[in-house]
């Protein structure tokens, strides 16, 4: 089975090595769904994507080399983890939202009482968080003297910059626009730096706002929050903050093939491995080759999760009429999906499949023998760490 070609892990040692053709790689299958008309279904992750995977301790490039002389990457299958919550690469995000989740949220407290007071703390918690994501975006780059400009001012300098994207027809403030990015990045930064206990409550009210919360709340508890909320000064901030939440809400088209969508609801950036890109070059195209590869990296990673969670999910994101990829992801359990808006045009469905630690060492023993009689898989000829 593997007469022709190795399979080996990228890393820092052999990238020199590997890297170019991977990057061709990603350019060659590009180019050959364009001519077939499959637009869309592949977006390549470039030389500069390419190494912060390889130097980063929480995603694995597995790849299929010729093993002729040439060192000719045929395929590769990139398996990543650790991303910031509800950036474009937290895929978990979109089973969080709408009114089972939110039922889901409550029904986690011991009474109502617990779960007015935190959700009370976390919306002030993301104010706070909003408040340091917008000052690192408006003035990072910029010498300019924070105290000079007064918090209205500095809302109303980043709702403009909000604005520019979401009126302008080449980003819309979609999912991968600079500043929805970073907005989503640095809050997150935030609370994990100073509330990192509270990270999970983050996640469960990500989409709260000022109006949602209040009206949450018992009608002699609503007016007393608002006072609190305005004593502090916080008015213009709220206003700034929900407006950006409003503008960056997803469109989930269907969730009839998740019919136990409530499963995935503490998937999470910490516990979950996306099935990130496999692809083969069209010329050496080989029976099992992507599994093969996709298999090494999901072993590797899931592995790591299990030392310090007790559930693990596994997740993809693909084009509806990319056959090859849905397989794929089917061979190796992520059958439920949910078809979503991924990005601006870009409709994906995302798949995804979970199980408890105790599992694991089955799961792998039951796709090792499926790779074995359908592909005649042997894992003495992968090679990790070739220098």
């Amino acid at each position: 089975m593997f007469r022709d070609y190795d399979v080996i892990e990228i890393t820092k040692e052999n990238e020199k090595k590997y890297l170019k053709g991977v990057v061709e790689l990603e350019e060659i299958v590009l180019n050959k769904m364009e001519q077939e008309g499959k637009v869309g279904q592949l977006f390549i992750t470039g030389e500069e994507g390419l190494k912060e995977y390889i130097r980063s301790e929480d995603n694995h490039i597995f790849a299929a080399v010729k093993n002729d002389g040439s060192n000719q990457v045929i395929s590769a299958a990139y398996i990543t983890r650790g991303q910031k919550s509800f950036t474009y690469n937290d895929i978990t995000k979109y089973f969080k939202c709408g009114e089972k989740y939110d039922e889901y949220v409550r029904d986690n407290f011991e009474n109502s009482q617990q779960y007015y007071r935190k959700m009370i703390d976390i919306y002030q918690k993301k104010i706070e968080a909003y408040r340091y994501a917008r000052d690192k975006i408006l003035f990072e780059k910029n010498n300019i003297p924070l105290h000079n400009i007064k918090e209205e001012d500095r809302n109303e300098m980043f709702i403009k910059k909000v604005q520019d994207e979401y009126h302008d027809k080449n980003n819309g403030f979609h999912e991968k626009s600079e500043v929805r990015e970073n907005l989503n990045r640095y809050m997150t930064s935030y609370f994990q730096k100073n509330y990192n206990n509270d990270m999970k409550k983050y996640e469960n009210f990500y989409w709260m706002n000022f109006t949602t919360m209040i009206n949450s709340l018992p009608e002699d508890k609503q007016k007393q929050t608002k006072e609190v909320f305005e004593n502090v000064g916080l008015n213009s901030s709220i206003k700034a903050y929900d407006k950006i939440l409003e503008y960056q809400r997803f469109k989930i088209y269907d969730t009839t093939q998740c019919q136990n969508i409530s499963n995935y609801y503490d998937a999470n950036t910490n516990n979950t491995v996306e099935l990130d890109t496999y692809l083969t070059h069209p010329d050496y195209r080989k029976n099992g080759i992507a599994e093969i590869l996709t298999f090494e990296g999901i072993k590797r990673t899931i592995n790591e999760l299990s030392k310090e969670n007790d559930k693990v999910y596994l997740a993809s994101t693909l084009h509806e009429d990319n056959f090859a990829s849905k397989y794929v992801s089917e061979f190796f359990g992520l059958k439920d999906y949910i078809f979503v808006n991924r990005r601006n045009g870009r409709d994906r469905q995302v798949h995804i499949f979970g199980m408890d630690k105790k599992e694991i060492p089955n799961y792998i023993n039951g796709i090792e023998k499926k790779l074995i009689d359908l592909y005649n898989y042997k894992q003495k000829n992968i090679i990790e760490h070739e220098l």
